[in-house]
């Protein structure tokens, strides 16, 4: 890099054309629609008639030189030696037309090779604890002959390598802007795969890369398992993984949070014969993104992504109104909160939790009301209902040590106390009852979710984007309760997953049920009227 370039090699870089470059070494990289060329890796970035166009940035041009500065983070000298065939495949003329490549241009396809080693790591050590990743990782991954920095280019290279230790496979890793490619001549079947503690491990934990796989490491240091990446959302790694793994019998999907990850996790859910689940990013689109996103995140330190001492509320609203089936409000409170009634009659005062039940029924004491139907009441009878100010968030979620039943508890909404239940830090996996989402528009919705220790579960509801534990709803509660039974200990938790299994698709065939009052019953001591 510190050798300047001759004006022949610069002129000799200016003749090759956009579209001969991008086909001859990004061809993994590119989708044809219509007469032109995208990149699958940039949002808007247009190739077609020998120029490149960056719409979202606004810059182009037909020079590759420009190309590989402004869009692949390459200095003038690094882009004209690389178009100069400085320690890389020659580039070979390609007509755009030519698509599918014929079985001759596939037999002069480049041989699978290595980059060259550089002396040390130092760049790909500091670029991954930029993104989160802990030294001690990255240096068990290159010790594991899984990483290590290229020479030239100073990339992060992940190899994908076979049972007998042979490299198949390689993507680079840009240590500096947003470069990114497969090695030519890789084979996408061999993915990076970080291998488990327990060397009887039968679970499988699937990635879309190799930093994704990383950043669940660091985030969920006490779950184990071969950690596959499958270098995108193609499953040549993941079928081929399992060729070779007979023992497999779990797989957890922690493909990106978006349509192309819901879409390859619908596609390996519906491998026969394994107990398959979901796993989403506690926050943003990836588990890198969750990974920087986590604020007890230290560079070269292993964290669990359930340390955040306080939960963010995301209880629902219970609404009171002022008058029946008139709005403004008198006043909202959340999920689980009490409220303060003061009889008429006798000037009696209690205190009684209230349930979120939908938008307009609650459930307060023991009895169930539609929201107007209780405003009616306390009109009629003189009854006040008044809110308690300054109530200490609590969650009502179901909980059991293992061999037990799930029982119904009340703790306080922190994360030290949910570790409390379950015996330190605790595994995610989130149930999906909603296939269509809202109106059908947004895919599969989160619902509720469990949370597994080493000494007990706990199961929850779920909030927000980031699946932040909330109450659960009462339906759902006597749902689990009923159907989960008793909790099976780890080592036989291949029986627990089965029940998930069956749990999820019963609840994927219906819907939440309409909650409306029970008129048959008698009213109790804590009737409104």
């Amino acid at each position: 890099m510190g050798q300047g370039v001759s004006r022949e090699q610069i002129t000799r870089a200016k003749e090759i054309s956009i579209e001969d470059y991008i086909l001859s070494h990004e061809a993994n990289n590119v989708k044809r629609i219509g007469r032109a060329y995208y990149l699958k890796d940039h949002d808007s970035l247009r190739i077609s008639n020998g120029l490149w166009k960056w719409e979202s940035r606004g810059i182009g041009g037909k020079n590759v030189i420009d190309f590989l500065i402004h869009v692949r983070g390459y200095c003038f000298v690094d882009a004209v030696r690389h178009l100069a065939g400085d320690e890389v495949a020659v580039i070979r003329s390609v007509t755009p037309k030519a698509r599918p490549p014929t079985e001759h241009s596939k037999a002069e396809r480049a041989p699978f090779k290595l980059p060259p080693r550089n002396a040390d790591n130092s760049r790909v050590i500091a670029y991954l604890e930029k993104r989160g990743i802990g030294k001690a990782l990255t240096q068990e991954c290159i010790d594991r002959g899984l990483l290590y920095e290229s020479a030239t280019w100073h990339n992060a290279v992940f190899v994908g390598r076979d049972e007998n230790g042979k490299a198949h496979f390689a993507a680079l890793r840009g240590t500096m802007g947003d470069f990114k490619c497969d090695v030519d001549g890789s084979d996408k079947s061999y993915g990076f795969c970080l291998p488990p503690n327990d060397r009887d491990c039968k679970t499988a934990i699937v990635f879309e890369s190799p930093v994704d796989a990383l950043s669940h490491k660091m985030l969920c240091p006490m779950v184990d398992g071969y950690r596959l990446s499958l270098g995108g959302t193609a499953l040549a790694a993941l079928t081929r993984f399992l060729e070779h793994h007979a023992e497999i019998e779990n797989i957890t999907v922690c493909s990106d949070n978006d349509k192309a990850g819901n879409s390859v996790a619908a596609k390996i859910a519906e491998l026969p014969g394994l107990c398959i689940i979901r796993s989403l990013p506690p926050a943003g689109k990836d588990w890198n993104e969750a990974l920087q996103a986590n604020p007890a995140r230290e560079a070269g330190t292993s964290i669990n992504r359930n340390e955040v001492k306080e939960l963010e509320d995301k209880r629902k609203d219970i609404l009171f109104l002022e008058e029946p089936f008139k709005y403004p409000e008198s006043f909202r409170i959340k999920d689980g909160d009490s409220v303060k009634v003061t009889y008429a009659y006798d000037g009696e005062v209690a205190t009684l939790k209230c349930r979120f039940i939908d938008e307009t029924h609650l459930t307060i004491g023991n009895n169930t009301y539609h929201i107007s139907e209780l405003a009616e009441r306390m009109k009629k009878n003189g009854n006040k209902v008044e809110p308690i100010p300054n109530q200490k968030p609590m969650l009502n979620i179901l909980a059991a040590k293992y061999g037990e039943p799930l029982q119904a508890v009340e703790i306080p909404m922190t994360d030290a106390a949910i570790k409390k239940l379950v015996g330190g830090k605790f595994e995610t996996e989130v149930l999906y009852v909603d296939g269509q989402g809202i109106n059908g528009r947004y895919g599969p919705q989160a619902h509720d979710a469990i949370l597994r220790g080493k000494e007990g579960i706990a199961v929850c509801g779920v909030g927000g984007e980031n699946n932040t534990p909330t109450s659960l709803h009462p339906y759902w509660a006597q749902k689990y309760k009923r159907e989960l039974g008793t909790i099976d200990p780890p080592p036989e938790k291949a029986d627990f997953l089965g029940k998930i299994d069956k749990l999820k698709e019963k609840a994927a065939a219906q819907s939440t049920p309409p909650a409306t009052p029970d008129r048959s019953r008698k009213h109790d001591a804590t009737e409104l009227g």
